[in-house]
């Protein structure tokens, strides 16, 4: 990880011990005073922890826990359901996002962030996706085998890292070992985020490993936001269902999230199909001005990512880290403030 990015380094959580989680069980009352415990308590009461919110600055606030800021939101997100559903074959000119009156920052290129979801389970495929160019971003596995030494070898090698969080899905699917599932009571979920969030150092945000189901569930959502927020992370909604409710649980909580907006590789072993969804990331990107794109370490996809990371700079784009979503956050927020603004009068 490069050193600007240091700030949003994750140190590990300290392991909690049997009696700390017999104390959360016991002392239900006593642990709504902390946000940790809070979220706990937006389990099982479904009340979050919104408290946090307010110690944050205008500016530093989660842009989407404020109705000045939710409309560029969905300004955004309206565009990117067009282009992801090919309006361009019907409309010639789509609107981009409107420009402000007044902008103190300077033109810049489209940003693409592209994150690599389930690495850790195979380390030839994590070897190889390291290897690319460009400052791509890894998602481990928590109960990857040896997640903490992947960790730190991708992080040497100036990548990013976030933790890919199991999360109970719709069907059979199995998410491994201490997902979070919505059967769960108050402190067996608890326990299990922890369980996650300790198993490796240094990552920037978390995003969800399947999740179709949880992702439904305020309640739950409520309480992962919470105690991210409390530790100082960011969330990254990988959006595994249309019916996710991570955003509005974000609002409730005060909590900072952003969401996929393009998967590369739902079709296995299609190099065809993956380069017409980079296709869109692209279009996504300059309409808007940045796009998230999640991918696998799977061969197809290495061996079309290579060339496009390689190329992608000559098209004008610049790619990015998925920290790079802070600051893009703020400057969006800076420049809705100033479009607000009265007219400069010469």
């Amino acid at each position: 990880m490069k050193q600007g990015s240091a700030k949003f380094r994750r140190k590990r959580p300290p392991r909690a011990s049997r009696a700390g989680n017999a104390g959360i069980i016991a002392s239900f009352g006593i642990a709504l005073v902390g946000v940790a415990i809070g979220g706990l308590s937006a389990y099982v009461s479904e009340l979050g922890a919104a408290a946090s919110a307010a110690k944050t600055s205008a500016v530093n606030a989660p842009m989407r826990d404020d109705p000045l800021f939710d409309g560029a939101f969905r300004q955004r997100e309206e565009i990117v359901q067009r282009v992801l559903a090919g309006v361009e074959t019907q409309r010639p000119t789509l609107e981009r996002l409107t420009a402000p009156r007044l902008s103190l920052s300077r033109p810049q290129k489209p940003k693409i962030i592209i994150i690599f979801d389930d690495m850790g389970l195979d380390r030839p495929a994590f070897e190889k996706t390291v290897a690319l160019p460009g400052p791509i971003t890894l998602s481990i596995l928590p109960y990857a085998k040896d997640a903490d030494a992947l960790a730190s070898s991708a992080r040497a090698q100036g990548r990013e890292v976030m933790l890919h969080l199991p999360m109970e899905p719709e069907g059979k699917s199995d998410p491994g070992p201490k997902a979070l599932r919505t059967d769960m009571t108050g402190a067996a979920f608890v326990e299990a985020l922890k369980w996650n969030l300790a198993r490796f150092d240094g990552y920037a945000a978390v995003n969800n490993h399947m999740g179709s189901k949880l992702t439904a569930d305020e309640a739950a959502m409520k309480t992962v936001l919470a105690y991210l927020n409390h530790q100082d992370l960011f969330f990254v909604d990988s959006v595994t269902t249309g019916d996710t409710v991570v955003r509005r649980a974000a609002q409730r909580v005060g909590a900072n999230v952003f969401s996929r907006d393009v998967f590369l590789d739902a079709e296995i072993n299609n190099k065809a199909a993956i380069r017409k969804q980079l296709a869109l990331v692209e279009r996504i990107a300059r309409e808007t001005g940045y796009a998230v794109a999640i991918g696998h370490p799977r061969k197809e996809t290495l061996e079309v990512l290579g060339p496009w990371l390689t190329s992608a700079p000559e098209r004008g784009f610049e790619l990015a880290p998925v920290t790079a979503l802070v600051e893009l956050k703020k400057q969006r927020k800076q420049e809705t403030l100033m479009s607000l603004a009265p007219s400069l009068r010469l």
